[in-house]
């Protein structure tokens, strides 16, 4: 198979001064891309700021004989987001590529966490991937092509803080809507729950816990799948995959088939709850398909009867 390549393409990635960001900013530059380096300089937490980091990813990249940029903007407010698209624009001509990486840790308990500390982390998770697709999806949409890759968590099954969580969790539902409103214009948005060791996992107390992750999951071993799914040969759209130490696994949203009465009370969905949690068949909304008509459409297939239910989801 033929190398896949970006030459002639222009690649924002922010977050791109250390680990995860910067793996996927020097790949993209190894393979063609023009690259806008992205990197507020703060720490974890999103406090401070400084240059360094995005300069020193722009030098290994241009030492390599590749083109690159720094852009020291945070992702957190709309001039910001516009001033990072306007830096690939002024500087390469066009934008191909977004991939929103900058993010931050930090939490607490749920009673105990600052109003300030949410906000925060909502404004660097999910509104900084808004602040930086907004200005850049006129263009992409003019061109009829674009490429988009968000990072949303595995941690949206429960293991971190609620902020956390919650920021990762609407990553993955703005994935899903983008990629529907982007189909018709040669978008394709997908994102990925990485697994690497970084600024955030290198926080992890248990050293043993801590030094497995760091030798079995680096960030360069997650850079791959982002690459594919910025590329013009994306096989997808509205995807979402768990990645690191080289295995790539399909996370999907799926309606299981439910339990139906016409006369609904508390107590016969308590009797029937195991029903109730029943996910086989599992359905995978489609594009426009609410939970409503996916769940309708369970319903008339089970009227159907099990040769309807066997010839639709065996494909």
């Amino acid at each position: 198979m033929d190398e896949l390549r970006f030459d002639g393409q222009v690649a924002i990635v922010t977050g791109a001064g250390g680990g995860l960001g910067a793996a996927h900013a020097k790949l993209l530059a190894a393979r063609g891309a023009r690259v806008v380096v992205n990197d507020y300089g703060g720490n974890t937490h999103g406090a401070g700021s400084s240059t360094t980091p995005a300069d020193e990813v722009v030098a290994e990249i241009r030492a390599h004989g590749r083109a690159a940029i720094a852009s020291y903007d945070s992702v957190i407010t709309t001039a910001a987001g516009l001033a990072i698209v306007r830096t690939a624009l002024d500087s390469f001509g066009r934008i191909d590529i977004v991939v929103a990486n900058a993010g931050i840790s930090g939490g607490g308990r749920f009673g105990e966490i600052p109003s300030e500390s949410v906000e925060r982390m909502v404004d660097t998770h999910l509104l900084g991937a808004f602040n930086v697709l907004q200005p850049a999806w006129p263009h992409m949409t003019a061109q009829h092509y674009g490429r988009v890759v968000l990072t949303s968590s595995g941690s949206v099954f429960g293991t971190a803080t609620a902020p956390y969580v919650s920021a990762k969790a609407g990553v993955f539902g703005l994935s899903r809507s983008l990629s529907s409103e982007g189909h018709q214009h040669g978008i394709k948005v997908n994102a990925i729950m990485p697994v690497a060791y970084s600024r955030m996992t290198a926080q992890i107390p248990d050293d043993g816990f801590r030094t497995w992750i760091e030798r079995n999951f680096p960030p360069h071993k997650v850079s791959p799948l982002v690459a594919l799914l910025a590329h013009e040969a994306a096989p997808c759209t509205g995807e979402t995959f768990s990645v690191g130490g080289g295995r790539v696994a399909r996370v999907v949203l799926g309606v299981g088939p439910g339990w139906h009465t016409p006369d609904p009370t508390p107590e016969a969905f308590l009797e029937h709850f195991d029903s109730l949690m029943s996910i086989e068949p599992l359905v995978l909304p489609r594009w426009g398909t609410s939970i409503l008509g996916c769940s309708l459409g369970i319903q008339n297939l089970l009227m159907l009867g099990a040769g309807a239910l066997k010839q639709v989801y065996s494909g």
